[in-house]
């Protein structure tokens, strides 16, 4: 190999490493909430200009008490903020099945909704709910947005004590036309708030 092409490669190893490193900075986590043993942290996809949220809070219960909770489909609207609608489309097994969400936006935007395919995988620490969006799953309804792109996750850690940890993670492109003080009431006070019912609901 010539040097010529020695130098091509280095330069190509070094274009790749800055844009990578560029990139990973661009999307580091920023904490936006603390309060009640809640954190809330958000980034942004340089991409799609979609945020993501992360949020967490350790509670004293089971991961059995949780999991009840999180397969009642229908009890959605009591703990999950910003939820008008929530039932079940269709059930594959124990394990799988698709749901409908349907969130309540403020005046003068439209509702959102959300045709979801839901998973429930067993992970090292505990247990791992998927949510993906599937918006081609049910007609759209008129009156309503269809969020279009849906990836969330619910990860159930067990910790001592009988202690969870509660990993909430969520992103979504929301529509066009949406003001960023509606946009922050979903990434931070939103999962603030459902942390804070689920807790209510759930601790021993």
């Amino acid at each position: 190999m010539t040097p010529k092409y020695y130098i091509i490669i280095l330069l190509m190893a070094i274009l790749v490493y800055s844009n990578s490193n560029v990139f990973g900075q661009n999307n580091k986590w920023k904490l936006k909430k603390s309060e009640d043993g809640i954190e809330v942290y958000t980034r942004e996809d340089k991409v799609t200009g979609n945020v993501e949220f992360k949020a967490s809070i350790e509670i004293e219960t089971t991961i059995e008490a949780l999991i009840k909770v999180f397969k009642d489909i229908d009890a959605y609207t009591v703990w999950m903020e910003d939820t008008k609608k929530a039932s079940i489309l269709k059930k594959i097994n124990n394990k799988e099945q698709y749901i409908y969400i349907e969130v309540d936006t403020p005046w003068p935007l439209q509702n959102r909704d959300m045709p979801l395919l839901q998973k429930f995988i067993k992970i090292d620490d505990g247990i791992k709910i998927i949510t993906i969006g599937k918006p081609n799953y049910i007609p759209h309804k008129r009156g309503i947005t269809r969020i279009e792109k849906v990836i969330g996750s619910w990860r159930l850690i067990q910790l001592p004590n009988n202690k969870i940890k509660i990993i909430y993670q969520f992103m979504a492109d929301p529509g066009l036309n949406i003001p960023n003080w509606v946009i922050n009431l979903f990434i931070v006070d939103g999962p603030y708030k459902t942390l804070t019912n689920l807790k209510s609901i759930v601790e021993l």
